[in-house]
């Protein structure tokens, strides 16, 4: 039986990723420096011709086959990216109704999930992780934290994914920047120590293998940049939905 709670989450969550997705590309492109009124607010444009879509290829997901994944006027190709993100969106959108249920901490977790996959989008494409994205992330990370109102954990988790990454950007200079330096710093005082933990085993972890896999399809090389934050991203989501399990799962690991 479908379940109407999870269909209604995924629709919000799909027009929720429509709308961070096209934040990303905006910030990647410069629009959102250059006017950020316009880059919040303005409807989608073909980049190739400039025209408004008719509201029915703006459906999130359905839109993309709709248009047959080209633009109506001028033919110019649609990438495939825009619905699969949607879709993402969606799914992350049931992910955390299912873990944190459907109050205003569920909003604001899930919140944070779309900024912190915004931040890895932008990352990935710029190499660079903007200030004002972070701070909203901070913004969003506000209500948890107080909810939760364990401020020295906080304090604890901030330290520790600060100082540890402060040696990171010690010991290999170049390697990191001080945009994930940042990102962890509010990571942390959002998890707390413990969860904060996972967050960077999983980071470094998934940031190793995919890292390494990345150099070599890229350049044959393990001594290029990569872009970090799409991992911090993907383990911060993580940690957001899993984390205590994972915790579990390590302290019956020490027993």
């Amino acid at each position: 039986m479908i379940n109407l709670f999870s269909v209604a989450a995924f629709i919000a969550g799909a027009i929720a990723g429509s709308f961070f997705y096209t934040l990303a590309l905006r910030y990647a492109d410069g629009m959102v420096a250059g006017s950020p009124v316009r880059a919040l607010f303005s409807r989608s444009r073909c980049p190739g011709c400039g025209v408004t879509p008719a509201p029915l290829y703006l459906v999130p997901v359905l839109g993309w086959f709709f248009s047959l994944g080209r633009c109506r006027s001028c033919g110019m190709k649609i990438p495939l990216y825009y619905p699969l993100w949607e879709i993402i969106f969606g799914l992350m959108a049931v992910a955390v109704m299912r873990v944190h249920g459907s109050g205003p901490a569920a909003l604001s977790i899930y919140l944070i999930c779309c900024v912190s996959v915004c931040i890895g989008i932008v990352d990935f494409i710029t190499m660079k992780i903007p200030d004002s994205l972070l701070l909203a992330l901070l913004i969003f990370s506000l209500y948890p934290v107080t909810a939760r109102g364990e401020y020295m954990d906080s304090l604890y988790g901030f330290l520790l994914l600060s100082v540890f990454f402060l040696i990171m950007l010690l010991l290999f200079p170049g390697a990191f920047r001080m945009g994930d330096l940042k990102y962890y710093a509010i990571a942390g005082i959002l998890l707390g120590l413990e969860q904060s933990v996972v967050l960077l085993e999983v980071s470094l972890v998934t940031g190793a293998v995919l890292g390494t896999v990345w150099g070599l399809a890229r350049g044959g090389t393990l001594k290029q940049k990569i872009p970090f934050a799409p991992f911090i991203s993907a383990a911060l989501v993580i940690t957001l939905l899993y984390g205590g399990r994972i915790a579990l799962f390590y302290y019956d690991l020490m027993r």
